[in-house]
């Protein structure tokens, strides 16, 4: 995650927590953790001043990948109508390297592949 990626995604996070203490003002767990965050960081609490809400819809995001590296993906929320559910979906443009390496991820899913041996 790039600098600039990580800056706005605490920046919507933030955002997000304020529109679920909206939602459920009298939660006593997030009270208690709004709370804990307020007092122990104080980016947190900047964002917090800044009294932006809202939910995460879409973004590009850089994930580091063990098998196939960088990838630069996109990165859609789909929110359920008038429930706290979410689908996220990441995704990238056709004939892409990161569309190349999201199917060689599906093909091979969570399988992990030994390492080569020297030959000789």
């Amino acid at each position: 995650m790039t600098p600039a990626e990580a800056d706005n995604a605490a920046s919507f996070s933030v955002a997000c927590l304020r529109s679920a203490r909206a939602r459920y003002p009298d939660d006593p767990g997030l009270l208690r953790l709004v709370s804990e965050l307020r007092s122990r960081s104080p980016r947190f609490e900047q964002l917090w001043a800044a009294r932006r809400s809202g939910q995460w819809r879409s973004a590009t995001k850089t994930i580091d990948h063990p098998d196939v590296g960088s990838l630069r993906l996109d990165c859609d929320t789909l929110l359920v109508p008038d429930t706290d559910q979410a689908v996220v979906v990441y995704s990238a443009a056709p004939g892409t390297r990161e569309a190349s390496a999201l199917e060689l991820l599906r093909v091979t899913g969570t399988q992990r592949f030994p390492a080569a041996e020297p030959s000789g």
